[in-house]
This record gives C-alpha cells, sequence and structure tokens, in this order.
C-alpha cells in the first residue's frame, strides 16, 4: 500500500472521528466536563487533518518532482540516492546527545537526523511543534523516515542540511 493511500485512509478516518464529535458535542447543551473532553478531541483531530493534509501535498509534490541534481552544501550518493552534506558549507558535526539540545523547546531550533544529516525543521509546517506524528526532534529519525517515506529523498531535500550525525 502506497504512503498516499495510507494518509487517504488517515485522513478518512480523521473525517469520521471529527464528524462523530460534532454530533455528540450537538447533544450536550451545558459547560461540562465530556463536552470540553469533546472539544479538545476535536481539536486534536482537525489538527491531525492539518497534518496529513500537508503530508499529502509534500508526497504529491515529490512524486512529480524530479530531482535536478544536489543543492548548494550537498552532494548526492550515487549508490542509494540519499544526499549527503558535503563538507563544505555544513560541515558541522553533532552527536546524539549534541542533537538532542535542539528539540524545538524554548525557542531552541528543531533538528533531526536521517541518514546521517542533520536537517532544520524549525519552520517546517508537518514538524509543528517540533513533533511529527508523534516523533520528537532532536533525535535520529532514519528508521522511521525509511518506513514512511522510504525512496521520497525529495522530502529530504526541501529541508535546511545543518550538519551531519557522528557516533
Amino acid at each position: 500500500m502506497s504512503t498516499t493511500e495510507l494518509l487517504r485512509m488517515r485522513m478518512n478516518q480523521l473525517v469520521t472521528q471529527a464528524r462523530y464529535d460534532l454530533a455528540s458535542l450537538q447533544a450536550i447543551s451545558d459547560d461540562t466536563p465530556e463536552r470540553r473532553i469533546y472539544l479538545q478531541r476535536l481539536w486534536d483531530t482537525v489538527t491531525d487533518m492539518h497534518v496529513t493534509s500537508e503530508l499529502l501535498a509534500v508526497n504529491a509534490a515529490a512524486s512529480q518532482v524530479q530531482p535536478l541534481g544536489p543543492l548548494p552544501g550537498q552532494v548526492w550518493n550515487n549508490v542509494n540516492g540519499i544526499q549527503n552534506a558535503s563538507p563544505g558549507a555544513n560541515s558541522r558535526t553533532f552527536t546524539e546527545a549534541e542533537l538532542a539540545g535542539y528539540d524545538g523547546k524554548n525557542g531552541r531550533a528543531a533538528y533531526v537526523a536521517v541518514n546521517g544529516i542533520v536537517y532544520d525543521v524549525t519552520n517546517n509546517r508537518t514538524w509543528a511543534a517540533a513533533t511529527h506524528f508523534g516523533l520528537a526532534a532532536g533525535k535520529d529519525h532514519t528508521a522511521a523516515f525509511a518506513s514512511c517515506h522510504a525512496g521520497q529523498e525529495a522530502i529530504l531535500a526541501q529541508l535546511p542540511v545543518v550538519g551531519r550525525l557522528v557516533q
């Protein structure tokens, strides 16, 4: 099953949840704890719908974009097509402990690592509040990226490279 199909199914689940919560709210007239729970869940559902919508847009754009070549400060790995930072402008290195400090909290930048490259997701809409589908900034998400976006390196090409992750 494709990523687009999974995202479409998730969007349908969220719309169904939102409709159920709206119908439940119509039946409750007073400000009760039950009403507040439905309102919070509705807010969370709409937020999740927004993120899923953004992912669908990125996925659609990635399927249409053909890489033109490396961006400044990047090179393409000819073996598997994964971009790597060149030793030039983006040669800063991060250990996992240093990367953890870029968690997007309390005004700090939000960085994530994929395949040894550290990306800045601070202003990326799909990483609102420095989280992305339960993943938190400040960590190496190589396995999560491979399981969700295998073969879609164009997504990474849109993110600013800030350095390399070293062991």
